[in-house]
C-alpha cells in the first residue's frame, strides 16, 4: 500500500463510497421507520378502530353507546376523517369533539388553544396549513366539501405546532357537529376510536366487537403497525439493494488492487518461499492488505455516510416537501457497515491472496 499510494487511495475511495451509501440509505430508512411508527401511533390514538366496510361516513353515532359498554373498553370516541377544501386546496380534516381530541392526540399549540364551549364554528389548523394559507389565530377560513358548494366559515381558534413527537401535520380539526353538517351526515361518523383499559385485552375486545358488528371493519392498532412494518422492511430492502451495487464496485476495486500487488511482487513471493515461508504466511500478507483497505474505507465511509444524511435532510428541506427526515444514528447500522466492509475485503481479497500463496518458488524467482 505504501509503494502504490495513489492506487491504494483510489481503492479506499471506492470502499468509502460504497459504505457511505449504505450507511446513508440505511440511516434514512431507519429514521423513516421510527418516524412512521411514532406518527402512526400518535395519529391513531386508540387501541381499536371501527369503520364501515365501504370507508364512508355511514356508521350511526349511537353505535358508540353500545361500544362503550363492552368489557375492557375504557372510552370510545366518534370521529369523522375526510378530505375538504381549505382555501381552495384539499386537506385532511378531522371532525371530533375538542375535549376528546386532547385525549386521543398529543397536541402542541403554536398559538391559541382548544376552542371553548360554544365554539361550534371554530377550527384548529395544522402548522403547515396555517403557514401556507397565511392565517393566524382569530382569522377566518372557509371549508367546503370535495363536491364543491358554498361551504362554511370558521374562526381559527388555535394553530398546532405538531401532533406529538412525530410532527404529524393535519390540515384542520373542527367539531364533530360541524363536520356532520358540512357533509350532510347528521348522526353519522366515519370511525369510532376505542381506547382500552389494558392493551393486552385487544384481541378479546376485538372478538366481541366483531360478533356485535359483523359487517364493520374492525382493526387493532397492532395489526396496522405490523402492516406498516412489512412495508418499511420492503423499503429498507430496496435501499440496501441499491447500496449493495456500490459495495460491489468497491469489492472489484479491492480485488483489482490485490491482484496487481501479487503481480508486481511475484519475485518477492518466491524469495519468501525460498527462505521457508509457508503458504498461509503469503495468504495472510495479501489478505491483510485487502482487510486494511476495506477497514480504512469502512471507517471513513461511516463518517461520510452520516454527513450524507445531513445533506439529504438539507436537500429535502430545500425542495420544500413539508417533512423532515430524522437523523437517528444506530450503532447497529454502523456495526453492520463495518462488518460489510470487512466481508467484501475478505471475499474480494481471498482469490488474489490464494493465487499468491500457490505461486511456485522456482517460477516466481525467474519472474521479471
Amino acid at each position: 500500500m505504501g509503494r502504490r499510494k495513489f492506487r491504494s487511495a483510489l481503492t479506499i475511495l471506492g470502499v468509502i463510497i460504497g459504505i457511505s451509501t449504505m450507511v446513508s440509505l440505511m440511516t434514512v430508512g431507519y429514521g423513516m421507520r421510527q418516524q412512521v411508527e411514532i406518527t402512526l401511533n400518535e395519529m391513531l390514538g386508540a387501541g381499536i378502530m371501527i369503520s364501515s366496510s365501504g370507508g364512508g361516513v355511514d356508521i350511526p353515532e349511537y353505535v358508540q353507546d353500545f361500544v362503550s359498554q363492552v368489557p375492557g373498553v375504557n372510552d370510545s370516541v366518534a370521529v369523522i376523517t375526510t378530505m375538504m377544501n381549505i382555501g381552495g386546496q384539499p386537506r385532511a380534516v378531522i371532525g371530533i369533539d375538542p375535549t376528546q381530541a386532547t385525549k386521543l392526540y398529543h397536541l402542541t399549540f403554536e398559538a391559541g388553544g382548544i376552542p371553548t364551549i360554544g365554539g361550534e364554528n371554530a377550527a384548529i389548523l395544522g402548522g403547515a396549513t396555517a403557514a401556507e394559507l397565511g392565517v393566524r389565530v382569530n382569522d377566518t377560513i372557509t371549508l367546503s366539501t370535495q363536491l364543491g358548494g358554498v361551504g362554511e366559515t370558521f374562526r381559527v381558534a388555535g394553530i398546532l405546532r405538531s401532533i406529538g413527537e412525530g410532527q404529524l401535520n393535519i390540515g384542520c380539526f373542527i367539531s364533530l357537529r360541524a363536520a356532520q353538517r358540512l357533509l350532510g351526515k347528521e348522526g353519522y361518523v366515519s370511525t369510532i376510536m376505542v381506547r382500552l383499559d389494558n392493551p393486552t385485552q385487544g384481541e378479546q375486545v376485538e372478538a366481541i366487537l366483531k360478533n356485535m358488528f359483523p359487517n364493520a371493519r374492525i382493526v387493532r392498532q397492532e395489526e396496522i403497525m405490523r402492516n406498516i412494518d412489512r412495508i418499511m422492511n420492503i423499503i429498507n430492502g430496496v435501499l440496501l439493494a441499491l447500496a449493495s451495487i456500490s459495495l460491489g464496485v468497491g469489492a472489484l476495486g479491492i480485488m483489482n488492487t490485490v491482484m496487481m500487488s501479487v503481480h508486481e511482487r511475484r519475485r518477492e513471493i518466491g524469495m519468501l518461499k525460498a527462505v521457508g515461508a509457508e503458504r498461509w504466511h503469503i495468504l495472510l500478507i495479501f489478505l491483510s492488505e485487502a482487510l486494511l483497505i476495506s477497514l480504512t474505507g469502512g471507517v471513513f465511509g461511516c463518517i461520510l455516510g452520516l454527513l450524507g444524511v445531513y445533506l439529504i435532510q438539507w436537500f429535502v428541506t430545500a425542495l420544500g416537501l413539508g417533512f423532515t427526515i430524522p437523523l437517528l444514528v444506530s450503532p447497529y447500522i454502523l456495526g453492520t457497515a463495518l462488518l460489510a466492509a470487512l466481508a467484501i475485503g475478505t471475499i474480494a481479497g481471498f482469490y488474489p491472496s490464494w493465487t499468491a500463496a500457490n505461486v511456485r518458488p522456482v517460477e516466481a524467482l525467474r519472474y521479471e
